[in-house]
């Protein structure tokens, strides 16, 4: 769709630039130098409280941090709502709206720099407008409906008050109904907030008559009355590119509403979204000692997946299709069953929807889909497009562009940590360099990105953010935090580089500096503020060689893991300084 405008992006504050000068800069020169080799033990400062950073003897990559800084910057929000004061990000520059799904995916890299309001409030405020039925909305914005009826013709206003001062309060909402991911998103956002906090009372909240908890639960079991085929035993949608939500029937925008004339599929992205939200609420269920609730989604969950695998899958192709079609709804007949998704495909493997072999063959055909399109790099979402004209809105008409074929980081960079995840990291590093230079030569994070690589849309956009920096601290830094456990998984390889992780939100640092002599020898050096013990897995050469542990100068037993292709070495420690030294025997 033509995105909405916004009045004016936020500038970066002067005092960030200041604070990020300060951190950034020293820690960049080193980089340069190639001076990043630790061979003490380092002590965490107060500084390292203000601001997480890294720095990495990879330019690219150590520019990224840049532009999530600058992204987040340019979309903070802070308004009045039912819930009072929310704090929370619009999905870009053009987009003033605080969307779920953005949000949701930017989360992983929000936590690392914002206090916990802006990672509870606007789900908070979100939850307070859902429907009798369990629905929820797409956006909340604060500002009277006229200010996007352009965008989104449907919008309302849902919360009218005024401010002791005198001042008008209004929010208003509206919600993309071509798409079913709304709820799972919401689904996914809390549980997010719950692994980072280990807040029991929150989830128990009350919004309105109504806990938080229970409000998940109601808006899954929305999507299971409202949006479920029982034929496959799927959750459905409107026919849209992948995760899109502009179907193809409107030029205008009718085209993100599902109406009588909306051709309906049962949508690979939607229930790998679905599933994942099932395991997420059967978790949180469980940790509040709700076992009927959280075995119930965990069957439901189960049953999603056979089915995924059942229906979905193409064995002969090496990925899942798109689209089951449920109903015509269109004169142009086209089988979509050969345009690979990877946005439905990436969430396939990083969820476990895919096993082992399945996520390889998804990996390859990511790999040979970009060469044979000539795409700049592995970020194009549909390959190959869907042909010009079969979609009648002009964000889509053409091929390679907006939805239809062009380069999304929002997906890709999920695609990276799912190659990451299931053992394919070497090739996810070098994935995520290309896409680190895209983002470079454009200056940044844009919302999407041409053939060619040019930056479109948003140049500041949240989601594009939030999955690149998921990519890079969780998957290429390998840190893995959350409120009961601290787990490195280091996947630097060759690479020389270092990390400050300070988590506002609990008051959590993690710190290390890592080296790669030859693949011979590879030091780290690390610490944190957890209080309790965790494990260090560090990823090693692919060569065969025998390997010996030196911690803190003392030799120790380590256990080899294999994750697909990756080979890594592993200890148990606890959090206060230590030095781990890998040796090569040969």
């Amino acid at each position: 769709m033509a995105p909405l405008r916004a009045s004016s992006p936020r500038p970066f504050a002067q005092v960030q630039v200041e604070k990020f000068r300060s951190i950034i800069a020293p820690l960049l020169l080193l980089a340069v130098a190639g001076v990043v080799l630790p061979r003490e033990v380092t002590t965490i400062t107060g500084n390292d409280r203000e601001q997480s950073s890294y720095s990495i003897d990879d330019d690219s990559i150590n520019n990224l941090q840049k532009f999530f800084r600058a992204t987040m910057a340019a979309t903070e929000k802070q308004f009045t709502g039912q819930q009072e004061k929310i704090s929370a990000f619009g999905a870009g520059t053009t987009y003033p709206q605080v969307w779920l799904r953005d949000s949701a995916t930017a989360i992983p890299i929000t936590r690392f720099y914002y206090s916990a309001e802006f990672l509870t409030t606007w789900i908070e405020e979100h939850l307070a407008y859902q429907k009798p039925d369990g629905s929820l909305n797409d956006w909340i914005a604060s500002g009277a409906k006229a200010n996007f009826l352009p965008g989104a013709p449907r919008a309302k206003e849902v919360y009218q008050s005024r401010e002791t001062s005198g001042g008008p309060v209004v929010v208003s909402a509206d919600k993309n109904t071509t798409e079913a991911d709304q709820e799972t998103s919401a689904v996914d956002a809390a549980y997010q907030v719950f692994q980072i906090t280990g807040d029991h009372k929150w989830l128990r909240k009350k919004i309105g008559a109504v806990s938080i908890i229970q409000r998940l639960d109601q808006s899954l079991s929305y999507l299971l009355t409202a949006r479920f085929d029982s034929r496959h035993g799927l959750i459905t949608n409107a026919f849209t590119a992948d995760w899109g939500d502009v179907s193809p029937v409107y030029s205008d925008q009718r085209a993100i509403y599902l109406d009588a004339k909306t051709p309906l599929v049962v949508g690979l992205y939607t229930n790998v979204l679905f599933y994942r939200g099932t395991t997420q609420l059967s978790e949180m269920f469980r940790a509040l000692g709700q076992l009927e609730r959280a075995v119930y989604w965990k069957r439901k969950g189960a049953s999603v997946k056979r089915n995924i695998n059942r229906y979905m899958w193409q064995e002969q192709r090496g990925f899942y299709r798109m689209h089951i079609p449920l109903t015509r709804g269109t004169d142009k007949k086209f089988d979509d069953s050969d345009l690979f998704a990877m946005g439905g495909n990436g969430l396939a493997v990083l969820y476990s929807v895919a096993d082992d072999s399945q996520a390889a063959r998804v990996f390859e055909v990511a790999a040979e889909r970009q060469r044979d399109f000539g795409i700049s790099t592995v970020a194009a979402v549909l390959l190959p497009p869907f042909p010009a004209g079969l979609f009648l809105h002009p964000a889509l008409s053409q091929e390679y562009k907006y939805q239809n074929g062009g380069q999304w980081d929002w997906f890709a960079g999920r695609f990276l940590l799912a190659e990451f995840e299931r053992g394919d990291s070497m090739r996810a590093s070098e994935q995520l360099i290309a896409i680190a230079a895209k983002a470079a030569a454009n200056n940044g994070l844009y919302e999407w990105h041409t053939r060619d690589g040019k930056g479109m849309g948003s140049p500041h956009y949240l989601g594009s953010a939030g999955a690149l920096g998921q990519a890079t601290f969780q998957g290429l830094y390998g840190i893995y935090l959350n409120a009961s456990s601290l787990n490195l998984k280091i996947r630097l390889a060759e690479h020389a580089a270092r990390i400050n992780i300070h988590e506002p939100s609990t008051d959590t640092l993690v710190s290390y500096e890592y080296s790669n002599s030859h693949n011979a020898t590879i030091v780290l050096t690390y610490q944190s503020s957890f209080p309790k013990g965790g494990d260090v897995c560090i990823l090693l050469p692919a060569q065969e060689t025998s390997w010996r542990l030196l911690l803190d100068g003392k030799r120790t037993e380590f256990k080899n893991v294999t994750t697909g292709k990756d080979r890594y070495g592993c200890f148990a420690t606890n959090w206060s300084p230590h030095r781990a030294e890998f040796r090569s025997e040969h």
